[in-house]
């Protein structure tokens, strides 16, 4: 039996009832708020990088069900390429190298009013259809949000045909992204090249020099690609091209009879590693 995000209300109390049986792993995704990166106010990265530091994340994992992890990255955790990176956050010497803390408002602020993009319209857009209640509770706070920091914000709920129409003009949708396969290019690549498919518009010569460097070494020199892999994912990061929020966690409750429970990222619970007495 697994339990999703959207019913993990119960989590901590089936971990405190059933320990032995209970087995958390994080998943292979990543929830974010893509940028209109071309058109104000998000062109101007100091407003990217103020709302990476405005956010409350914490609240975003109570938003989920709590079977979530803060992120301030696109590689989820337990991933090739991925190593812990958040500038995004107040006190980092709290939480450990890479960890989000808490939202740094003080930062957020500042950042905004050197930006001189105060009082300009913010839409936050969504489709209810795969968010909701979850989708729709974020739209608020993301409202509440972007309202204090100065903007004048509304939430968008959209149908998935005009969502996900090339033609809709979206400002800060909802988005999460699993993997295709277990590489990082599917996390990286596909969003951030230059030819991506699905790119924002954003192009930087350098960081595609190494993301092809990466693929290219992949196969013979896996830890060096990782390494690079990381590298590029920071880089992404220090760009603050999204508003990254949480890594979902996968919760599997087995019957006690059930042993050598496993996880792999690309398949889920491998069932034909379990054994019952």
């Amino acid at each position: 039996m697994a339990f999703d995000a959207d019913t993990s209300d119960r989590l901590d109390d089936i971990l405190v009832r059933f320990p032995a049986q209970v087995h958390t792993s994080a998943k292979a995704a990543t929830y974010f708020l893509e940028l209109e990166i071309e058109e104000p106010p998000f062109d101007d990265i100091r407003v990217r990088r103020a709302l990476n530091y405005a956010v409350d994340r914490d609240r975003v994992v109570e938003i989920f069900g709590g079977a979530a992890l803060p992120t301030c990255q696109q590689l989820p955790p337990n991933f090739p390429g991925y190593e812990p990176y958040c500038p995004y956050t107040s006190d980092p010497a709290r939480g450990g190298e890479g960890s989000w803390t808490a939202p740094d408002l003080e930062e957020a602020e500042r950042l905004i009013r050197r930006s001189g993009t105060e009082g300009m319209r913010v839409t936050f857009e969504y489709t209810p259809l795969y968010w909701d209640p979850d989708g729709g509770e974020l739209g608020d706070y993301m409202v509440e949000l972007l309202n204090g920091l100065g903007y004048h914000a509304s939430v968008k709920p959209l149908p998935p045909a005009v969502f996900y129409d090339p033609g809709t003009e979206l400002q800060m949708p909802l988005v999460g992204w699993t993997l295709d396969y277990p590489a990082a290019s599917n996390f990286l690549a596909n969003r951030f090249h230059c030819d991506a498919n699905l790119g924002l518009g954003f192009c930087d010569p350098r960081i595609d020099a190494m993301m092809d460097h990466a693929a290219r070494i992949q196969e013979d020199d896996p830890a060096a690609s990782g390494a690079l892999w990381a590298e590029v994912d920071h880089a992404i990061v220090d760009e603050a091209l999204y508003i990254w929020l949480i890594n979902p966690i996968n919760v599997g409750f087995v019957s006690e009879r059930v042993g050598n429970y496993q996880y792999g990222l690309q398949w889920g619970v491998l069932l034909d590693q379990l054994w019952v007495q």
